[in-house]
């Protein structure tokens, strides 16, 4: 893939994101820039919060305190009628293909959908011609408008919930998890579709995924996150050539080969736990862990020019 994105100012600035349920922190202090045209990539275990973070984003969920700034307009400060109007240019596409179709839709008014929230100007053989091209240009028939989600397989499916989010051309898609419920066979069809439409718009892209293999091929950078906190971000080769915190390099070994169905790091290299009530969440299960581990929580710092690790230890690993 290209490598170059021009770095000008941040489409979307994350500010020190946190969200709670029930008074516990489930995201912490987060913090991160995206820019037009850019795919970050966001790993880590089941429960990390990467969901979480993904509907903070875009206010699908009340975040506790921070900041979303969207072209410079804080989104969690938008009212209802303004941040409506922004949404054509935020979408998502989510990890279950068939349980985000409405069963009593056709596909055909399923993409359309948007388009009569959004461009009321359209007249009917205006929105039907634009979602036969937009089905053709997700690999789909456009004569297959005006069949049922059951009538297709998941991978299709997938397909049609990324034609909805597409068809307005917005300038950020978050992806959650597109590809985890997909055969192998058909999640490199579906990664490659979705790095095409972002050529096409110039798309700044948010994927979320445990399958390192998948977000090495399309990420420009990476955040790694655990416990709810960002503990590395760096670019992509970066961190894969050189990873600093211990987490990542746990996750990094655990990576089998490239397309292959892959076993969430969770469940064969560092279980999920709760936040620790001090010091660094890691710790118990870090090799490298030290007192001050116990005593204190690492900030997120810039231990080299653009990468980034919450560790203590991070300039000594590094050498």
């Amino acid at each position: 893939m290209n490598d170059a994105v021009a770095v000008t100012d941040a489409l979307l600035r994350v500010r020190d994101l946190r969200v709670e349920f029930g008074g516990r922190a489930v995201l912490r202090e987060v913090s991160f820039d995206l820019f037009a045209g850019e795919t970050l990539g966001l790993v880590g275990e089941s429960g990390s919060g990467k969901s979480t973070l993904a509907r903070a984003v875009l206010r699908l969920l009340r975040a506790s305190r921070g900041s979303v700034a969207w072209r410079g307009r804080d989104l969690l400060a938008c009212d209802s009628r303004t941040l409506r109007a922004l949404r054509r240019d935020l979408q998502i596409v989510f990890q279950d293909p068939l349980a985000s179709l409405d069963p009593r839709m056709t596909i055909g008014e399923t993409i359309a959908e948007p388009l009569r929230i959004f461009e009321l100007a359209l007249d009917e053989p205006a929105r039907a011609g634009r979602v036969a091209g937009m089905l053709e240009r997700v690999g789909l028939a456009a004569a297959m408008a005006g069949r049922y989600p059951h009538e297709f397989s998941g991978g299709q499916c997938q397909r049609v919930g990324i034609a909805r989010a597409m068809i307005l051309s917005p300038a950020l898609l978050i992806c959650d998890e597109p590809v985890s419920s997909l055969d192998a066979s058909i999640q490199g069809q579906i990664v490659n579709l979705l790095r095409d439409l972002q050529a096409d718009n110039n798309t700044a892209m948010l994927f979320i995924s445990h399958n390192l293999a998948v977000v090495r091929h399309l990420s420009h950078r990476i955040l790694v996150m655990y416990s709810g906190r960002l503990v590395e971000m760096a670019p992509r080769d970066a961190l894969f050539d050189r990873p600093i915190h211990p987490y990542t390099r746990a996750l990094l070994a655990a990576v089998p080969s490239p397309w292959a169905p892959q076993p969430q790091p969770a469940a064969t290299a560092v279980p999920a736990s709760l936040p620790s009530a001090t010091g660094c969440s890691y710790r118990e299960r870090c090799r490298y862990a030290a007192a001050i581990c116990a005593a204190t929580e690492p900030p997120l710092e810039e231990v080299v020019p653009g990468h980034f690790a919450a560790c203590h230890r991070a300039r000594e690993l590094m050498t």
